[in-house]
């Protein structure tokens, strides 16, 4: 993610900034200068104090390198922070930096924040990527093409049809992010313990307040008791991403079928000019973007199950955090480069109608068994029967090789019961679309 090679494709800039070192910082001070403004509201600290830090809670003022300096020496970042800020606090106001806080809240707070602001990108990034599958199933509403099953062609569909099943699989995810931020984005402002003991000493019963305010400025939501001896909040989000990955490698796998040489129905962009899929095989098109999701959808996967069996000890202990450091920032990186690709793939998919028609009509009519089964079962009354009669005569078509549009146009008992006419009609794909037209503006229309 940091090489110069890779991470233009394997991070999103946007969301690696979020968590870079810097940025981190960032985060803390800007959370301390939250808490001192608030405290200077509320009177708990002397306004001119509260002024001092905020304006000076920034790494405009405060040198990073002497929070790498300090670090050396405390092994405790949240410290070298906060002693770093306070050392370039004006007129006696470093003393109330940090003022009641304890370095849990400072990086859970920040970590909740942090999260905040990937939401944010991601359900945007759900949104574009909404309007591509909605774009294409609007475009592709009557392209018709093979819908397959076990890995053989079963029946007519279209590609708008199912690009609007991919854009309803996106809307729920939208939905999941939206419903868990109430759950996933907590802060606390309750002291080390969590019974707002430090708070209360200071402020009395301001502190409920206090952290009302705080956590209003930060966008978070607040808890009614103390929350962190529990991890599941974060458990929540990386499922959220989980459940993400299974969307989108589901719908690069079909497309990664789909761009098969023997099959061509669509195709990645691919940049003639420049672009090479192989070092050695000169004619090679490799859906990349596809495999880079799919290989990504894994990882993400894998950073959910392993939080999963993570919990603190008692209150609170380092190795809680220490897994957050590791875990979260990974698969949120890799996430947003997974909706980056699957953007870029989406907005540039080209769709090879021409192909789709070759494969369909490949079947010579046994594509239409169903549909012609079920005519003659409603034309007889007898659907077993029916189902037979059409079953035996697609086995009878494939084994001896006669197209099946042809076999059944000689077949005594089916053209007792149809002209040649009907029977042109029920094999002709476009007659058995069922209500696709209505799927696919339900689903536009949300």
């Amino acid at each position: 993610m940091e090489t110069e090679i890779y991470k233009a494709d394997y991070a999103a800039p946007e969301i690696r900034d979020i968590f870079d070192e810097r940025s981190m910082i960032e985060t803390w001070l800007f959370l301390e200068g939250i808490l001192a403004e608030v405290q200077g509201e509320l009177g708990i600290i002397p306004p001119e104090v509260a002024k001092e830090i905020k304006a000076k809670a920034s790494l405009k003022h405060v040198r990073f390198e002497r929070i790498i300096e300090i670090y050396r020496k405390t092994k405790h970042p949240p410290v070298a922070t906060v002693r770093a800020l306070a050392e370039v606090c004006e007129r006696g106001a470093g003393e109330y930096v940090h003022y009641g806080l304890c370095s849990p809240e400072l990086t859970e707070n920040s970590l909740a924040y942090s999260l905040k602001r990937v939401m944010d990108v991601f359900e945007r990034d759900l949104a574009a990527i909404r309007s591509h599958l909605n774009r294409l199933a609007d475009l592709h509403r009557h392209t018709v093409m093979v819908d397959r099953s076990h890995g053989q062609q079963a029946l007519p569909t279209t590609f708008g049809f199912i690009a609007a099943i991919w854009s309803d699989a996106v809307s729920k995810q939208i939905d999941r992010f939206q419903e868990a931020r109430k759950r996933v984005l907590m802060g606390t402002l309750k002291g080390v313990m969590g019974n707002h003991a430090s708070h209360y000493m200071l402020a009395g019963e301001k502190c409920l307040e206090l952290e009302k305010k705080v956590l209003e400025r930060l966008g978070l939501y607040s808890n009614r008791i103390s929350f962190r001896r529990h991890l599941e909040r974060w458990m929540e989000f990386l499922n959220l991403l989980s459940l993400l990955a299974a969307t989108f490698e589901k719908i690069c796998d079909d497309l990664y079928f789909l761009q098969r040489s023997e099959i061509g129905e669509v195709e990645e962009h691919f940049d003639t000019e420049s672009q090479i899929g192989s070092s050695t095989m000169p004619q090679k098109r490799n859906p990349v973007l596809c495999e880079a999701i799919l290989g990504w959808c894994r990882k993400i996967r894998s950073n959910a199950a392993a939080f999963s069996g993570v919990h603190m000890r008692e209150s609170h202990d380092s190795i809680g955090f220490i897994t957050e450091d590791l875990i979260i920032p990974e698969a949120c990186v890799l996430t947003g480069a997974m909706l980056n690709a699957a953007k870029s793939l989406l907005e540039n998919l080209v769709v090879r109608k021409d192909a789709m028609r070759r494969n369909l009509e490949s079947s010579n009519g046994m594509i239409m068994a169903e549909a012609l089964m079920l005519g003659l079962s409603k034309k007889t009354g007898k659907k077993q029967t029916a189902h037979a009669i059409v079953h035996q005569a697609a086995m009878e078509a494939f084994e001896k090789g006669v197209p099946f549009d042809q076999y059944v146009l000689e077949d005594p008992f089916i053209c007792d019961h149809f002209t040649k006419e009907e029977i042109q009609g029920l094999l002709k794909p476009e007659n058995y679309l069922g209500l696709n037209d209505v799927c696919i503006d339900g689903v536009i229309q949300r």
